[in-house]
């Protein structure tokens, strides 16, 4: 039996500095929505990793930009999760002041088959 795990993380600015960054130090969006796609072709060619995207979220708490910022080494996986950032994930702005915000969001793919 086959089982594919997608785990998202919210990268913090103490986790990743050379990454991380905002507008305003207090604001910190917090994932609430984040369903991604992890292609079929990645998961059969086991295809792993972990792409970290700088997205711009605007005051509805969605992402209005994905700028890559550090590869998974797959194209394939690197696309798809920034066209799931913009397209489908929502995030919770409450503690932001100042929108919109930037933040580092880290999309980990692992395919789990034993």
């Amino acid at each position: 039996m086959r089982h594919w795990i997608l785990l998202i993380a919210a990268v913090t600015a103490a986790s990743i500095s050379a990454f991380a960054f905002a507008d305003d130090a207090s604001c910190k969006p917090r994932v609430v929505q984040s369903a991604t796609s992890f292609p079929l072709r990645s998961q059969v060619r086991r295809h792993e990793g972990t792409v970290y995207v700088n997205v711009r979220i605007d005051e509805h708490g969605r992402a209005t930009d994905a700028e890559l910022r550090r590869s998974s080494g797959y194209r394939l996986l690197d696309r798809s999760a920034t066209r799931s950032i913009v397209e489908d994930w929502v995030f919770d702005v409450s503690s932001c002041a100042t929108l919109p915000a930037q933040h580092l969001v880290a999309v980990q793919f692992k395919n789990d088959e034993y």
